[in-house]
């Protein structure tokens, strides 16, 4: 066995494939945004079709579509030619995936295709490639030399396919204002689907509320909140409904204004009108009020405005929201 520096040609390879996605981040240019606008304006879903290598990006960059708001399926270009064309629509949209752009498999798919006058995308390792001069749009993602010292082994142009094909994903992502809530949507039984699809209702605290009545002295109101360590005490009336919330904020500007609080009432400095919400929405809303607000706390309230729990910013990330 040859006695080699595997750091040294580690390092090369790592080296070699990052410079040649620089390279290709400086190709871009409108061709990029039409390939993006096509696939934007499809009524239908995003056929994928690759073969070899190109066909695990093909399938990869099907399953990031489908996942961040973009409908796509993958199709295998041999099972194609064997029955799986029945798939296709006439709104759909296809894109190839091929790094010489002469994969014989592929280019006997496109007679059906011109048939259906479907929108023909690929991305592929030549402009001048077969596919290419087939396709209403084509994205050159071809590299000047692999990875491999014998430019043989498909390495830097495989990194760059799938480079690009992320970078389409994450500007259709973008351009429809997806969300990581949308996300959760799509990977319901996933860690960020679990996570994210909680309500308020399974991380808010139910029992032993720090309740205080408007005209408690603030010493006691200070006590209440150092017993029930929430960090707040709420302000409630004879009816239970909220009058108002009384925060460690508070209790800092009341200090800072009033050297000697030992006549002060809660109702005279606490924060009227606090932000409440419902149990049903989902504690990712609730986090996003916290943030936008600047609060480290929620009031949650039943649909009569009465009192039913409170949320506080540690809890859920505890939680992991």
């Amino acid at each position: 066995m040859k006695k080699v520096n595997k750091n040294k040609i580690a390092k090369k390879v790592l080296k070699d494939e990052a410079n040649a996605l620089v390279t290709l981040s400086k190709k871009l240019g409108k061709k990029f945004e039409d390939f993006c606008d096509v696939i934007l304006k499809c009524k239908g879903k995003i056929i994928t079709i690759g073969l070899g290598k190109s066909g695990h990006i093909a399938a990869k960059f099907s399953a990031t579509l489908s996942s961040t708001g973009t409908p796509s399926a993958f199709l295998h270009a041999s099972e194609a030619l064997h029955g799986d064309m029945g798939m296709i629509d006439k709104n759909d949209v296809v894109i190839f995936f091929s790094n010489s752009g002469e994969t014989k498999e592929l280019l006997l798919v496109i007679p059906l295709l011109k048939y259906l006058k479907l929108k023909i995308l690929s991305v592929t390792g030549s402009d001048s490639s077969s596919l290419a001069k087939i396709s209403h749009i084509h994205l050159n993602a071809g590299v000047k030399k692999e990875a491999c010292p014998l430019n043989l082994t498909p390495t830097s142009s495989v990194i760059t396919a799938m480079g690009l094909s992320d970078a389409i994903a994450i500007t259709l992502l973008e351009s429809r204002g997806f969300t990581s809530k949308d996300f959760a949507k799509s990977h319901p039984q996933g860690y960020l689907g679990k996570r994210l699809l909680k309500n308020v209702k399974n991380v808010m605290f139910t029992n032993k509320l720090p309740t205080i009545s408007q005209n408690t002295l603030l010493l006691k109101a200070i006590d209440k909140i150092s017993k029930c360590k929430f960090g707040v005490a709420i302000i409630i009336n004879q009816n239970k409904s909220i009058v108002g919330i009384f925060t460690d904020g508070d209790l800092r500007r009341t200090l800072k204004a009033n050297p000697n609080v030992t006549n002060i009432i809660v109702k005279d400095v606490m924060t009227k009108k606090p932000k409440c919400i419902e149990q049903d929405i989902l504690a990712a809303e609730a986090l996003t009020i916290m943030e936008e607000s600047k609060i480290s706390s929620l009031i949650v309230v039943d649909k009569n405005k009465k009192l039913i729990g409170l949320l506080t910013l540690n809890e859920l990330i505890r939680s992991g929201i």
